[in-house]
């Protein structure tokens, strides 16, 4: 019973799990409900953007639980993409050094803790899987290797570092802008890339905290020096600064933290948080205090092993409005809803407090996240733009996180390479 409880609430609104290959989703995406907590990145570093670089020994780690509680065949492989993440057309022959497909051999059972699940672990690049060419990745995990049905997919970049790129937040170029958004310049130094036509050739991706559902792409530079080329477009790479993180903390039940009001035991089939009711920030006086610009971690203070022992929590949110929002929904997002407004992360508004509530399973650790609004009236599965204007609010003076993407496809060559990267600060100038 209490297995069932959680997958039926994770799974509320998800797609059904895809059969064929046609019906992958070259973005990060969840297929079954029973899946959870899927976390991928640098070792040791999880929150973190997944980059390898090309020849290097660094690895990046899927973790995900499965919440039936059972042994699995997954399995995996990669496919290689262009800069638009379409797959590039390269056979696997050509980017892949060694099995095309694998199985994830590390697994483990939860114990400890009142929801039952298995914890999976998969190391990439590793002995019998490494990669030849740079460019954009889709990890993808299927069920079963005959049936090959897409549980998870995952981005990911291989980098083959032979540019540098230093970038700079600036003042925005329109005047409407200047307190809520933050505008970013860039240059690309040539010095080690034999390029005979680098306007044409190179182009740009640029990212705010990782994601990628407002990632401004296919970004060519305007302006060239001597081995250098400009990024300056005066108002066309722009971001809503947005606001600091909120956060909870769900790390100890032992020794809860103060904004955990309540922590009941139900029946031993799961176990209920309830945090401390919240109201929007949207025109208050900013205010500045450290985050995660969004991420998320596992951890847990009361056992060691925070894969496994880690208890998932019915967690209460509550966003107390004076009104509803009669044209928008509210929503959760940041990292642990994959950067995408979900249906499953919808909070409903409750009159009976005067705001928007909403109970959500999560597993023990940090979460920073948003409250955000999107259109009610939106086609079914249609993609949600979030929007944190009225819930979050935005300020220039925000600290986020930037990451610079830049591409490389020589004329007459069949794929883009990724040859240089850049991850930078909103408070720092920085260059790499």
């Amino acid at each position: 019973m209490r297995i069932f409880s959680l997958i039926v609430l994770l799974g509320l609104c998800l797609p059904p799990a895809f059969s064929q290959q046609d019906d992958i989703i070259f973005n990060d995406h969840v297929y079954q409900p029973n899946l959870a907590s899927v976390q991928f990145g640098p070792t040791g570093y999880q929150h973190l953007f997944p980059q390898l670089d090309l020849g290097g020994d660094g690895q990046l780690l899927l973790s995900f639980d499965d919440m039936y509680g059972e042994v699995k065949n997954y399995v995996y492989t990669v496919v290689h993409c262009d800069r638009n993440w379409e797959p590039s057309g390269l056979s696997p022959l050509e980017y892949i050094d060694g099995f095309e497909e694998d199985d994830i051999p590390t697994y483990d059972f939860s114990f400890r803790t009142v929801a039952v699940y298995t914890h999976y672990e998969l190391l990439v690049p590793n002995r019998n899987m490494g990669f030849t060419k740079s460019g954009n990745y889709l990890l993808i995990v299927y069920e079963d290797e005959y049936d090959r049905i897409p549980v998870i997919t995952r981005r990911f970049v291989v980098v083959d570092r032979q540019v540098g790129v230093s970038a700079q937040v600036v003042r925005p170029a329109q005047v409407s802008q200047i307190h809520t958004h933050q505008e970013i310049d860039f240059e690309v130094g040539l010095q080690g890339l034999n390029s005979r036509n680098a306007m044409q050739e190179i182009s740009a991706t640029i990212m705010q905290n990782r994601r990628w559902d407002n990632a401004i792409v296919n970004l060519s530079p305007n302006l060239t020096r001597i081995d250098r080329l400009s990024f300056d477009y005066q108002g066309r790479v722009v971001f809503p600064a947005g606001n600091e993180f909120r956060f909870i903390d769900l790390r100890s039940l032992r020794n809860p933290h103060p904004d955990l009001l309540r922590i009941e035991n139900i029946n031993d089939e799961l176990v209920e948080v309830d945090l401390a009711p919240e109201i929007p920030r949207s025109g208050a006086p900013h205010l500045s205090f450290t985050d995660a610009n969004g991420a998320f971690f596992i951890f847990n203070y009361d056992f060691n092993d925070a894969g496994l022992n880690s208890e998932y929590l019915y967690t209460l949110f509550t966003l107390k409005t004076d009104q509803p929002y009669m044209e928008d929904n509210v929503y959760l997002f940041g990292a642990f809803t994959d950067w995408q407004v979900k249906p499953e992360y919808q909070l409903r508004y409750n009159p009976a407090v005067s705001g928007y509530v909403g109970r959500f399973p999560l597993k023990m650790g940090v979460y920073n996240y948003y409250y955000v609004t999107a259109p009610s009236d939106a086609a079914p599965g249609a993609t949600l733009t979030p929007d944190y204007s009225r819930t979050e609010g935005n300020y220039a003076d925000t600290e986020n996180d930037y990451q610079i993407l830049i591409y490389y496809r020589p004329f007459g060559t069949r794929y883009d390479q990724i040859v240089g990267t850049l991850q930078f600060n909103s408070l720092q100038t920085t260059r790499n």
